[in-house]
């Protein structure tokens, strides 16, 4: 851990110093109008409920445990002296669990009966953001970026759990294109940067439940769901 560390900090800094090296006088230039770029990071994947119903009751009530996958991407970026432009394609792993209590419908029923769904799935996604730099003064770089993100979720790359659903087992399959929409703060220093990214997706990640023991008569469940994620990343300009 303190190696770990101690490299960051020297991806960090050493373009500082080599900035403040320069010759005295010597005016700094802006940015590349072109730069690309390889980034890798951790996501905090939260999961949002937008239509739960259990034999056409609407559930309410759930909770989630956020958890943490990671990814990777190449990123092109466009600029001028105030705005910019950019685009890339990322391999993501993101995962989340979300709880949902069967009773929740009936405010008589004071039991819980829970359904707790784990999912995990691996992603390719193409962001399309425009941004505005606050600060541009190499080599120094603070910007804001917003766009959309387009995902698309292969079905063998994914896998889900239904538990406490006996007699019945259930599996759902993932929304082939996912669009979400980012917001996000990137600091650059020299070369190396950091990302700081809020993504939510607009329609549904999953397809409808199915009823896959082949008990009848199955039972009408629904759980469509979108995501929020966090991110932040670590990557280095060329």
């Amino acid at each position: 851990m303190r190696s770990l560390a101690l490299t960051f900090l020297a991806l960090v800094y050493i373009p500082v110093i080599q900035a403040n090296a320069s010759e005295p006088g010597q005016a700094p230039n802006d940015i590349s109008s072109f730069t690309w770029g390889a980034r890798v990071g951790f996501a905090a994947t939260g999961t949002y409920l937008t239509d739960a119903r259990i034999e056409g009751h609407k559930i309410k009530d759930y909770s989630q445990d956020t958890q943490v996958g990671n990814f990777a991407s190449i990123q092109l970026r466009f600029n001028t002296r105030n705005f910019l432009v950019q685009s890339g394609i990322g391999l993501n792993m993101n995962k989340s669990t979300f709880i949902v209590d069967k009773n929740s419908w009936n405010p008589a029923l004071e039991s819980k009966d829970e359904i707790t769904c784990s999912y995990s799935m691996i992603s390719i996604s193409v962001p399309i953001q425009a941004g505005y730099h606050i600060v541009n003064q190499p080599p120094y770089c603070m910007s804001v970026f917003t766009g959309p993100r387009f995902r698309y979720m292969p079905d063998k790359f994914y896998s889900i759990n239904y538990s406490n659903t006996d007699p019945f087992t259930f599996s759902d399959s993932p929304t082939d294109i996912a669009v979400g929409w980012t917001a996000g703060l990137s600091i650059q220093i020299g070369r190396t940067f950091l990302d700081f990214e809020y993504e939510a997706t607009i329609n549904n990640i999953s397809k409808p439940m199915v009823e896959t023991s082949g008990t009848n008569p199955a039972p009408d469940y629904k759980m469509n769901r979108r995501v929020s994620i966090f991110s932040f990343a670590f990557g280095i300009m060329f």
